[in-house]
């Protein structure tokens, strides 16, 4: 994307077979694309591309445009039984390079597809979490059970799982490789590329207890957190990336799978964390509240405190998410949605589409954007007050 002044791009569609596929081409040509084409072989379907040359500008504001576009484009793509699948963005020059033959093609040459209109305000300010003070710990990790799991017949990324009780005793020595351990057992294996498999749920409880256990310091407990918050979100997020097909065959969105697993495995213990609010610093506790969020049944034991961390930082990022969290444990799904749509006007990486997932719960759709976003402002804003503060964004 470097050095385009304009983007273009094309938009792509399963339907179920070739009267649907020329049902769908006639409707988004008369939409206003100037190109739509479909051909078989994907499965026993049908693939309908829509080229949409734009031009929009090579910015947040072009990129968040062509991708409401899209969404426009899937909704009349669920009128067809179709779905959402993949696309490109490229220099409207390019475009002509994704043509190919296909049978079936309508043109309808100087038309435009109508330009949504996209809100995009300034973010606020990303004020720093500070990760003291942390008292030391003279804390002791139990993790009794761990070789009670039969961990050779589960599985992770790399097939046996039978080195993950290892990897998990490694984290608990809390010794110099601690940081390349934990992106070995997760990023590589129990949750890689967001993932999970049937390991990832029976590791959970021990991750808790690793973070419970206070024996870690606390910038350690924070990437614990994270995880933690990445993972429980894996079921949701794998939701609303069915929504769209879901939709499409008349049916409820399906999870992926273990994701279920893994949600309630992290919610049954979350209460051990949660009696750890008063002990931690402020950039642990914000990523806790928002991990607490998606388990209101359990939050709702901090949610006095949630709504003191939130005023604390009203006016910021965190804030901001903070406040979501809180209208997510009252169950106020109005409030939720409204935050959440706020939030997507200025978090550049955050996908608004996400929001107009059909068939999902709001309570399903803002918890996602909490878990996606929070996590990003964590990582960016979390630091030691005996070192420098992370530069922020503007």
């Amino acid at each position: 994307m470097a050095g385009w002044s304009a983007i273009a791009g094309t938009h792509g569609f399963v339907v179920p077979d070739q009267a649907h596929a020329q049902g769908l081409v006639t409707a988004l040509a008369t939409h206003g694309f100037a190109l739509v084409t479909a051909r078989s072989g994907h499965g026993n379907g049908w693939l309908v591309t829509a080229f949409d040359e734009g031009p929009y500008p090579a910015d947040t504001a072009g990129h968040r445009t062509i991708d409401a576009v899209g969404r426009q484009a899937a909704a009349l793509a669920r009128q067809h039984g179709g779905y959402p699948h993949g696309g490109s963005r490229c220099d409207p020059s390019m475009l002509q390079f994704y043509r190919t033959e296909a049978p079936i093609v309508q043109t309808n040459p100087g038309t435009r597809p109508p330009i949504p209109t996209v809100i995009l305000t300034p973010a606020p300010p990303a004020t720093p979490l500070a990760l003291t003070p942390d008292s030391d710990s003279s804390a002791t990790v139990d993790l009794t059970g761990l070789d009670a799991i039969h961990w050779t017949h589960l599985e992770h990324a790399h097939g046996s799982a039978e080195d993950v009780p290892g990897l998990i005793r490694a984290l608990a020595r809390n010794s110099d490789d601690w940081v390349e351990v934990l992106d070995e057992l997760f990023g590589d294996d129990l949750l890689h590329q967001g993932t999970c498999y049937s390991a990832t749920a029976p590791a959970m409880p021990f991750i808790v207890g690793l973070a419970a256990a206070g024996a870690l310091p606390a910038s350690r407990r924070l990437d614990l957190f994270l995880v933690l918050l990445f993972a429980s979100d894996r079921w949701a997020d794998s939701l609303l990336g069915d929504a769209d097909r879901a939709a499409a065959e008349n049916r409820r969105p399906g999870a992926a799978p273990w994701t279920q697993d893994v949600h309630q495995s992290i919610g049954n213990e979350l209460p051990a964390l949660l009696a750890r609010w008063d002990a931690e610093p402020p950039a642990t506790q914000y990523v806790l509240a928002c991990l607490a969020a998606l388990y209101p049944q359990h939050g709702r034991q901090v949610i006095h405190q949630i709504s003191a961390l939130a005023a604390d930082h009203a006016g910021t990022q965190s804030g901001a998410y903070l406040q979501l969290a809180d209208a997510l444990m009252r169950d106020d799904r109005d409030r939720a949605l409204t935050i959440a749509y706020d939030i997507v006007n200025w978090a550049e990486d955050l996908d608004p589409g996400w929001l107009d997932a059909p068939g999902a719960s709001a309570t399903l759709k803002a918890g996602h954007i909490l878990a996606e976003g929070a996590a990003r402002t964590a990582q960016t804003t979390a630091f030691d007050e005996q070192k420098p503060a992370p530069t922020r964004p503007g």
